[in-house]
């Protein structure tokens, strides 16, 4: 019986000698960006479309809204994919950081593994030695059969000590073996762990490698359509500035900085914010003004308005009115309120008021040469709060006039 286990074991060893230490990963991490790339497909083709359209009116005049309104919406699909590829941009640069931080884990991983292997590796050398050594002295001196030791017995005392000393060793000799192979089976299961540790690792840089360099073609493409949209938005504003001055529809330019209007933006929410918290600390359940009721006041004195909502006649967006009037004109309080943002600005809405006239009801005056009122001051309905100008984005001097409810914008002549 323990000849078969030294075989087995022997045979162990020589197998445990030709275990291979290569490498094998699976990502951590892995977004998906089929759906980004569908996008990207689709906004393409709309692309296409648009190019399409305002090739054809380019053979025409250009200096016309239907021009203006198709190059515009090709403008605002190229935004759109430069979006997209943003998103899918840091979905990559997302997922290299996790790979990276996988890299350095499994590294550290291994290092341990493998220190574990040869601590283990060591103790079974010196175990296996030992039990070779007692082998060989036991060949060497000639091994008695347990029948020959019983027989030379004097007695039945001497027969019973005897048999329990051959019991004895041939257990001790049999644990040792089991012992042995059980550090062998454990050894075997870390090398294959190790080896599984160090493919991940290789797939994981051979991963890494690849969006590394898909990332940087992609930050390529995002730069080029940049410079693309930025020639075709300033084309744009020239033809719209151009317009304008023939026209009396003042228009607001496209605006280059996306991040600028989205930091105005939050920053006119923010403001709402404010506004509702101290409503809700206030008896009155408003901003000390009362809550609004009853039709607002005009803006200012002239009446006629060049760019309604919520679209100008270019078919643009447009989220208020505008009313043309000279450099310097008095702006008024479409109602009695708080005055909750006052901002000096030299892009988007220019020199801009926000008044909070109480129940979620607030307006906007925009493009002001001059700010006339401070924030947390209260206001009665007609008195002045700007004079109106052409600051910001804009093609002439007009009061950009908004209402909104609970901050989204509705149309002004509801309440006008």
């Amino acid at each position: 019986m323990q000849s078969k286990r030294i075989v087995k074991l022997l045979s162990l060893i020589l197998s445990l000698c030709f275990v291979l230490t290569s490498f094998a990963v699976s990502p951590a991490f892995a977004t998906d960006t089929a759906s980004l790339e569908k996008k990207q497909e689709k906004i393409q083709d709309q692309i296409d479309e648009a190019e399409k359209e305002v090739e054809k009116l380019s053979s025409k005049k250009k200096e016309t809204q239907e021009y203006i309104a198709a190059l515009d919406k090709k403008i605002q699909l190229k935004q759109d994919k430069i979006d997209v590829l943003q998103e899918d941009a840091n979905a990559l640069q997302s997922e290299i950081t996790s790979i990276e931080s996988s890299i350095t884990k499994t590294e550290d991983e291994i290092v341990k593994t493998q220190k574990e292997i040869d601590k283990k590796q060591a103790e079974f050398d010196k175990t296996f030695d030992e039990y070779c050594k007692r082998l060989r002295a036991m060949y060497v001196s000639g091994h008695a059969s347990n029948l020959e030791v019983l027989l030379t017995s004097t007695d039945i005392g001497s027969i019973l000590t005897r048999s329990q000393m051959i019991k004895s060793v041939s257990e001790q000799d049999s644990a040792t073996l089991d012992s042995l192979m059980a550090q062998m089976e454990q050894i075997e299961k870390d090398k294959a762990e190790l080896e599984a540790k160090i493919n991940k690792l290789g797939k994981d840089k051979e991963k890494l490698e690849k969006d590394k360099k898909k990332l940087t073609n992609q930050i390529s493409t995002i730069e080029a359509s940049k410079r693309e949209l930025d020639a075709e938005v300033a084309e744009c504003n020239a033809l719209i500035k151009k317009l304008s001055s023939q026209s009396s529809e003042y228009m607001e330019e496209i605006d280059e900085n996306k991040d600028q209007l989205q930091k105005v933006e939050a920053e006119i929410q923010a403001a709402y914010a404010r506004a509702r918290a101290a409503a809700s600390g206030s008896i009155s359940g408003s901003t000390g003004s009362g809550a609004h009721s009853g039709a607002l006041g005009y803006p200012t004195s002239y009446r006629s308005i060049s760019a309604g909502y919520p679209n100008y006649s270019s078919g643009r967006y447009h989220g208020g009115i505008d009313f043309p009037c000279p450099t310097g004109t008095s702006v008024h309080a479409a109602a009695s309120g708080t005055v909750i943002l006052v901002r000096p600005l030299y892009y988007s809405y220019g020199h801009h008021i926000i008044i909070d006239h109480g129940n979620g009801l607030s307006t906007l005056y925009a493009h002001n040469s001059a700010l006339l009122v401070s924030v947390g001051q209260h206001v009665s309905k007609g008195q002045i709060i700007a004079r109106s100008g052409s600051t910001g984005n804009s093609t002439g001097p007009h009061c950009h006039f908004e209402v909104r409810v609970n901050g989204t914008r509705v149309n002004p002549l509801n309440y006008l």
